[in-house]
């Protein structure tokens, strides 16, 4: 309703106007035709701005200056009259200037368009200045996509409705700075437009997009979208087949990639599943992209019992996958030193003041055995110092 009333007021001020110029002319009241002094400037403002468009002229007599919207067909001041019911518009007069002012308040993107300034004459003067109202660019968010998680295989469609004045310029790219695989055959650093669409996406294609909008007035504007792409776990075993001796420690190594992230651990070949431990020591070192794990397994002081099968498994709700690692004993236990089968050997041991096992050198350099029945009576009870001294001077008599 108060629409119809304000475009009634509207007609009645236009039809108003038309008799008046129709009237003037009838009486010939108009002497002079009047003329424009000057052109009406074109203006560019940012939306929130203020603007005032002139019009001078001469000549005027009894006639009227009224300004017009042109695209909204509106008349909007007649003389020192404001016809409009926008209270952000005003209109002033400098008699010397011979100037007529339009003020336009607070202007938006509405108020975009022609301005025309007209004269009453017969046939209307008119002359013209265009107003621009440029608005930064804005994402419309409940128009544009949110986070994205998708199966891999299959296509998806990123969407980025972006508004302001002039329109503005959607440019798509990757957080992380890699090419844009629009299909198999097409990769781009950057794409122009407001929808994306990426074929067969694959754990390649997952990361945060942004759109970025601009129209040359800033601020820039972007919205970050996070691409998530689902597949089953998958598994990677350098080294499948270990070989250690009792005692060593060895590290057991599983690649995984997974997303959504998968449940890792680790099993022997019973299935009965490895905890920390004295024994055991579990790792998992997240990689780049996130979706990759490196499994890792110490296994400490291997013992009889540590040999065998292990297992690592990959579970998500994707699916599952697990692979084997055996380890094997590949050598004797260590053994101590063997005793010295030589006279130099020996006295060295002599000369360094260790003990001998008296029995062993007898075995091994065919000394004549000690005993009480020797000669020698509790020979074999003596200290180990005794005992070297008894085969140093065998030694000494077998040499000379």
């Amino acid at each position: 309703m108060a629409g119809g009333t304000r475009w009634g007021a509207a007609a009645v001020a236009y039809r108003a106007w038309l008799l008046l110029t129709v009237a003037q002319h009838v009486k010939g009241v108009v002497s002079r035709d009047p003329i424009f002094l000057a052109e009406i400037q074109n203006q560019t403002v940012s939306e929130g701005r203020n603007v005032r468009f002139a019009c001078r002229v001469d000549n005027l007599g009894s006639h009227k200056v009224a300004w017009i919207h042109y695209e909204n067909s509106a008349i909007l001041t007649v003389s020192n009259h404001v016809i409009t019911r926008n209270d952000r518009i005003t209109v002033s007069r400098d008699k010397r200037q011979n100037t007529y002012y339009l003020h336009i308040r607070n202007v938006r993107e509405t108020d975009t368009g022609k301005y025309m300034c007209q004269i009453n004459t017969a046939s209307a003067m008119t002359i013209a200045g265009y107003l621009t109202v440029v608005v930064p660019p804005d994402i419309v968010d409940n128009e544009s996509s949110n986070d994205v998680i998708a199966q891999e295989g299959s296509d998806i469609k990123l969407r980025c409705r972006a508004k302001g004045s002039p329109r503005p310029i959607v440019t798509w790219k990757r957080e992380d700075g890699q090419h844009i695989a629009i299909n198999k055959s097409t990769t781009v650093l950057e794409y122009q437009g407001e929808v994306l669409r990426l074929s067969k996406v694959n754990r390649m294609d997952m990361g945060a997009y942004l759109c970025i909008a601009s129209n040359g007035h800033p601020p820039t504007v972007s919205k970050r979208i996070l691409v998530s792409v689902d597949f089953p776990p998958m598994l990677w075993i350098p080294h499948q087949l270990i070989g250690a001796n009792r005692g060593k420690t060895v590290v057991l190594e599983c690649f995984t990639e997974a997303h959504p992230t998968s449940l890792n651990y680790w099993t022997r070949g019973d299935g009965n599943m490895i905890y920390d431990s004295m024994k055991y020591r579990i790792e998992n070192r997240v990689g780049n992209p996130d979706y990759k794990i490196h499994m890792l397994l110490t296994v400490r002081y291997l013992e009889e019992d540590d040999f065998g099968t292990y297992r690592c498994v990959a579970k998500n709700p994707r699916g599952e996958t697990d692979g084997t690692i055996k380890i094997y004993d590949s050598g004797p236990p260590p053994t101590s030193p063997p005793p010295p089968t030589t006279e130099a050997e020996v006295f060295e041991k002599i000369n360094k003041g260790e003990e001998l096992d008296l029995r062993d050198q007898e075995r091994s350099l065919n000394l004549p055995a000690i005993s009480p029945s020797s000669g020698s009576r509790g020979a074999s009870h003596l200290y180990p110092l005794a005992g070297l001294a008894g085969a140093a001077c065998l030694l000494w008599a077998r040499r000379f």
